[in-house]
Formats: C-alpha cells, structure tokens, sequence
C-alpha cells in the first residue's frame, strides 16, 4: 500500500483549466483506487465527498493573506514540502506546476504547457511573476517524472525547458459526463438560458480573456459579421463564459472595452461564472462555439463543446488539431478575414455543421478522465520510493 500526496490548491479555481483538470482526475482517483492511502493537501476546506482511504490536510498562510504569487509560492515551497516530508509519503503529485521540492518524497509533476517559456514577453511581466516562474521549471526539471496533457506538449516541454522526451509521460484529458448533447428543449437548457436572458440565437465563446486567447480577434470579426453579412447574422448574438477580470495587467484583455469600442456591446453578453452543468447548457443551446486562442497545451473547451454535439471553428494550432483532427472548421488565429469567413460560412451552410458535429461527437467519446486517471495511477506505482524505473 502506498502513501500518496496530491496538491489540490487549485480546488478553490475549480472554473479555471488546471482546476477542472485536479477536480476530475480526484474524482476518478476515488472511483479506481480504494487501497492506497491518499493525502490531499488544501489551503481551505473543501466541498468534496471522499472516501475513508484519503485524508484532507488543511495548510493557510495566515502570515500573508493577500493573494498573490508570495503567498502561493510561501504556501507551496514552506507549508506543502514540510507537511509532506512529515507525513513520510512515498510519492507526491502536483496537478500544475508548482514551485514545491522534496528532499526524500518523489515527485510527479503535470505541467500542461510552457507557455511561461513561449510568451515570456507577455507572462512575465513583473519581478515576482520571473521569480516564480523560474522557481517553478527548476522545480519540474528535478522532478522525478513529467507528466503533460498532449503530444504537442510534451514537444515543447523538451524543446523549451531541454529535457528528454522519456522523462514525460502523456495522460490526456478528458470529458466530464456534464458535457453531452441535449434536446432543445431540455427544461434545464431553457433554465440556463432564461436565468442569463438569451432568447435570441447565439454564437459562444468561453476559455478567457489573456491576450494568448485571442477575443479581441473574435470580437472584431463579429463586429464584422454585424457589418457585412447582417442579413445571414441576423439576430444572433455573441454570448461570452467566464468571470470577466476586474484588474488591469498586460496579460489580460479588456474585452468589455472592446466590444464598446467597436459600436457592438448591445450585441454581446457577458454571462460570467459557470457550473459545469450550466456551461454544458450554453454549449448545447449555441449556434456554435468559436476558439480562437493562439497557444493552448491542451484546448479542453473545445473537447467540451464536441462532447455537446456543438459544431466547432478553431484556431489551426498544434494541441487543437491533435485532439480535434478533421471534426471543426479551421482558421489562421491571425487572420481575421479567415475568422469572419468560417463565421459566415457556419451561419450557411448546415450541411457542414451538421457533417463536423457527428464526427466531432465521435471523436470525442475517445477521451475520458478514467483513462487519464489510470495512467496516473500507474506513474504513482513506477515513481514511488524504491521503486526503479525501465523508461526513465
């Protein structure tokens, strides 16, 4: 029986990626592995059903409450390592990559992407954001195995932080069961949508506002939409998920700003935060879903979308076209012509939507969390203490 330990600081962002990446790999975890001992190490308590074999380890700053990358880094490097090491655990896993070391505990790390490394110009641009992003990749290049969400990934984790690609190991992602198709009129489809006052057709977008996410091009292609092709558009709004920010930095867009800026803000609807259950909903009731993000490790919410049956436009990057392949309608993320017309075409022609949303539902079910989960267990079992390893 091992002893195993999982950071789940992320379980307080359960809305952000990394925290619905530990949120369904904890759940599949608690379905697949009833002998070993698990050690779930929290800042705050927790609204989460366990079972007897995992423990719940609450560690707060109380010295410094405010939250930034001080406090996250005191929590991760002082608090976290010394509980771990107290509570002798065989082997550890960090669903991000986070600055924690161990002097005796092994140490596996999911590093979803480098985009730190990649668009350093715009990530990094404060003393305490270099700091600890050069804190974070010293600690995943001694940790003693990588694990990554996509082939795409794990190329650029070799490339950029120079490691051998048999260090890195590729578990995937998945879809939660939320996210499946609905009839029209599904009384919890009308729900959400009377709950957010749509009641026109809508075009959707949720993944947020960094600039690497591109709104300011969808936004300006819609306004275009509005513009040029009013009689194919017609009433149809763009609705746009996720907590609009309230801070002002060089990482993130002012996408109300914009959509006011460009004369469209009547036609644009911020519907904030979302459950899992109700962003499934807005998936289903679109027209389609655009994502138009220049650099992703992964891409989950477009997987989401496909999962719901929604017919999907996508940036033509790498992790997209490896999880997506031939099942959405592909744009340049920096041609906004290209944008406006697969918009167009979508508005259309429904014989292709319909074609990309069959084979995109069949695509889709070959992702799930439980094969995910099962590969992480396995790496628990070959990293843990006295433990060899062939493939590293």
């Amino acid at each position: 029986m091992l002893k195993i330990g999982i950071n789940g600081l992320f379980l307080r962002k359960i809305d952000t990626g990394i925290g619905r990446v530990t949120k369904s790999l904890l759940e599949e975890l608690v379905k697949l592995d009833k002998e070993n001992t698990y050690f779930l190490y929290v800042d705050h308590r927790i609204d989460f059903r366990l079972p007897s074999n995992f423990r719940v380890r609450i560690l707060s700053s109380s010295f410094y409450r405010r939250e930034d990358l001080v406090k996250q880094t005191f929590w991760e490097r002082i608090s976290l390592a010394r509980e771990v090491e107290k509570d002798q655990l065989d082997v550890f896993f960090s669903p991000y990559n986070s600055a924690t070391r161990f002097k005796t505990v092994p140490n596996i790390v999911l590093l979803h992407d480098v985009i730190w490394k990649v668009l350093a110009t715009t990530y990094l641009y404060n003393f305490r954001r270099r700091i600890y992003a050069q804190q974070t990749f010293e600690a995943v290049k001694i940790a003693k195995r990588i694990l990554t969400v996509s082939e795409f990934s794990r190329k650029e984790i070799h490339k950029h932080l120079n490691l051998a690609l048999e260090r890195i190991q590729v578990i995937g992602a998945g879809v939660s069961e939320e996210f499946k198709p609905l009839e029209k009129n599904d009384r919890n489809l009308l729900k959400v949508l009377q709950k957010n006052n749509i009641d026109v057709p809508y075009i959707f977008y949720i993944g947020g506002f960094e600039t690497r996410k591109n709104v300011a091009l969808l936004l300006t292609a819609y306004a275009k939409l509005v513009k040029h092709y009013a009689n194919n558009l017609k009433d149809r709004i763009l609705v746009i998920g996720g907590e609009v920010p309230t801070v002002t930095n060089p990482l993130l867009e002012d996408a109300k700003g914009i959509a006011v800026s460009l004369g469209i803000s009547d036609r644009v609807k911020f519907v904030g935060k979302l459950t899992d259950e109700e962003l499934a909903c807005l998936y289903n009731g679109s027209d389609f879903f655009v994502f138009p993000s220049l650099y992703e490790g992964f891409g989950l919410t477009v997987l989401e979308a496909m999962a719901c049956g929604t017919p999907v436009i996508a940036s033509q990057i790498g992790p997209i076209k490896e999880v997506a392949q031939d099942t959405v309608h592909y744009f340049h993320p920096e041609r906004e012509d290209e944008l406006v017309q697969a918009m167009n075409r979508f508005l259309t022609d429904q014989v292709v939507k319909e074609e990309l949303r069959v084979r995109a539902l069949n695509r889709a079910r070959q992702f799930t969390w439980e094969k995910s989960a099962k590969i992480l267990l396995e790496e628990f079992k070959k990293n843990a203490k006295n433990t060899s390893i062939s493939n590293q």
